[in-house]
């Protein structure tokens, strides 16, 4: 029992006794750090990944006499214009928690009870499939256990050990973990070459689960040359495009994929608003460099979706930790086009000076 009042999950979690690990579930599926979590529960820090003004996560927690037996609450909470959790809110949902469960949860030895503690509550989601297909793939490998029974058919199928066009037969679940064990295999390396002759279908299913993975050079080698072939196109194909986007978002080859998106910028097939959501929602920390954030604002600019696109992708790229003053200083810039000049204008009412 403890002898102090309980203020944060990660408080609640630790005097129960559980293990415990949080992952993003916004913008990536992605693991968040112990200090992360605990800066943004004290409203300390502001959530790493927002995604429409709130923070949504998954927590995965287990009891370490029964390492086994796993238990997911996928969690959604308000943040503020600052990005930082609504403390009401945090304190609304624990007041809840402590009435179902109270504070010996595992204890009780109910998994049921404590799969079920929060039903109804407003600050709980159900993941979709594809989402959830992606959660379970990083988690297990996160926590090595190993992956889904479909992993082995999906991985004989992207190495080129079954034929393509039995695509039909793959399970999601299998794609998901072989996106994420890409460094476990050495015969994953074959996926190189199977990549170009993917159906488009196949390939975006693909580059949904990439983009959770930390992509080897040579995949994110690949996705390069493809887009550069597309750029070649008389008229380039924008979801090809938008899904090596999104498959070489996460990957470490950071070199390889600013320049795949500087040269996508620099092409008129960027005035499509898919790509430019796409590079705010799966690759944003590309803004944080000068040239490209400066190429971005204008092709935002002239988005093929108008004014309300502009304001709408710019004030969810400003909302992101760390690239506020990176855009306002592109927007500020003396070189800018009339173009931005007049979308800035319409957005902050003409507040903002050259």
């Amino acid at each position: 029992m403890t002898t102090h009042k309980i203020f944060t999950l990660s408080e609640f979690l630790h005097e129960s006794g559980a293990k415990y690990r949080i992952f993003d579930m916004g913008r990536r599926v992605t693991k968040l750090t112990p200090d992360e979590f605990v800066g943004f529960e004290w409203a300390k820090k502001p959530y790493p990944y927002p995604f429409k003004q709130s923070a949504l996560f998954g927590v995965i927690f287990w009891d370490p006499k029964k390492a086994d037996q796993h238990y997911v609450w996928f969690l959604n909470f308000p943040l503020d214009e600052q990005g930082l959790l609504k403390q009401a809110a945090r304190d609304a949902f624990l007041k809840m928690l402590l009435e179902r469960v109270g504070e010996c949860m595992l204890a009780a030895e109910n998994g049921q009870q404590i799969q079920s503690a929060l039903k109804d509550s407003p600050y709980t989601f159900s993941p979709r499939e594809e989402k959830m297909a992606a959660f379970n793939a990083v988690a297990t490998k996160s926590l090595g256990l190993p992956p889904s029974s479909h992993y082995n058919d999906a991985l004989a199928y992207f190495t080129g050990d079954k034929p393509l066009n039995q695509w039909q037969t793959l399970a999601m679940q299998g794609v998901a973990d072989v996106a994420m064990r890409l460094d476990e295999h050495e015969e994953t390396l074959s996926l190189i070459e199977t990549i170009p002759k993917l159906s488009d279908k196949v390939f975006t299913v693909l580059s949904s689960y990439l983009e959770n993975a930390p992509l080897p050079t040579g995949i994110a080698e690949e996705l390069v040359q493809r887009v550069e072939k597309e750029l070649l196109e008389k008229s380039p194909d924008m979801a090809r495009i938008c899904a090596c986007l999104r498959a070489a978002s996460n990957s470490p080859a950071v070199g390889l994929v600013d320049h795949m998106v500087i040269h996508i910028l620099k092409h008129d097939c960027s005035n499509h608003i898919e790509v430019l959501a796409t590079i705010v929602g799966r690759i944003w920390r590309v803004l944080a460099d000068e040239t490209i954030c400066q190429l971005f604002v204008e092709r935002l600019a002239t988005n093929d979706a108008g004014q309300a696109a502009f304001s709408q992708l710019l004030a969810d790229a400003m909302f992101m930790p760390g690239l506020r003053e990176h855009i306002m200083q592109a927007l500020r810039s003396h070189t800018r086009s009339k173009e931005l000049s007049h979308a800035v204008g319409e957005m902050f009412g003409g507040a903002l000076s050259g």
